[in-house]
């Protein structure tokens, strides 16, 4: 009988993973910092935000090559889409190899993990890099059909809708997908670009996922539950820029996690 994982321990897990990275990172000369709402709860909770359970990060696209490349450690592994033949996240996660994570999604499950995005270039101005991140939209909507699974969680009209849209997506693979993502990202070659962002992540409306560059210039350390953790120290702007208030608390009703996690096990 497979031994179930419940929250608290998926993220204690997580926490030992972000360390691992942590120390590769610091002993590797790799920069990095919390991101999204991993960065927030640091911020506003000193660690995961009550209702969430994942934990992000992001680093500029030369540390993330590095760190994909070279990270190696006994028990975690990170997977990326040119590395891994199952893989098909356009950005990289690093996982336990001891457990599995059962998400709603068309790919192969993995263990209990953290997500790692890469920064990239973008433009010198706002409006270029957002008609840039709006230029990827199609095609990450494309993605999320693909890649989303109808569940019995669902009302029957979604579980239809859901099925008739993959019909759309027929003929190119997920993985082919991420590729072609990451290919047009990697035409911005412009490495002093007032701004940068995550233009990798799937979320296809996340048309805001842009930042100044020099808000990244230094890190400081910031307390995420019992550990600490690097954030960019121009973390303030970067988050008021992405979320608006974001020490405010948001309505009840809002409070739910993003994530469509079914079963949690060791192997």
């Amino acid at each position: 009988m497979k031994k179930k994982i419940d929250i608290e321990e998926l993220k204690q897990i997580q926490i030992e993973i972000l360390q691992s990275v942590h120390d590769f990172c610091v002993q590797n000369n790799i920069k990095y910092s919390l991101a999204f709402g991993t960065l927030i709860g640091a911020i506003r909770h000193q660690g995961y935000i009550p209702w969430d359970d994942d934990i992000d990060i992001m680093m500029f696209r030369k540390d993330y090559e590095k760190f994909v490349n070279t990270y190696k450690h006994p028990i975690f592994k990170v997977y990326d889409y040119r590395l891994d033949t199952d893989y098909v996240h356009p950005y990289a996660k690093v996982a336990d190899t001891r457990t599995i994570l059962e998400e709603q999604a068309n790919m192969k499950d993995i263990g209990i993990n953290i997500d790692i995005f890469p920064l990239d270039n973008l433009y010198n101005t706002r409006e270029d890099s957002v008609e840039f991140l709006k230029s990827l939209t199609p095609l990450k909507r494309k993605y999320r059909m693909k890649i989303l699974k109808p569940s019995r969680k669902n009302v029957w009209w979604k579980r239809i809708a859901i099925n008739l849209s993959k019909i759309l997506v027929i003929g190119t693979s997920l993985k082919q997908m991420a590729g072609e993502l990451n290919r047009r990202i990697a035409q911005i070659s412009n490495n002093e670009a007032r701004f940068v962002g995550t233009p990798a992540g799937t979320d296809p409306y996340a048309i805001n996922s842009m930042f100044e560059r020099q808000l990244f210039d230094t890190t400081i350390t910031v307390k995420f539950e019992d550990r600490k953790f690097n954030a960019a120290a121009g973390y303030d702007k970067i988050l008021r820029d992405f979320y608006g208030d974001y020490m405010q608390l948001p309505p009840v009703e809002k409070r739910t996690s993003p994530h469509t996690l079914n079963k949690i096990y060791w192997i």
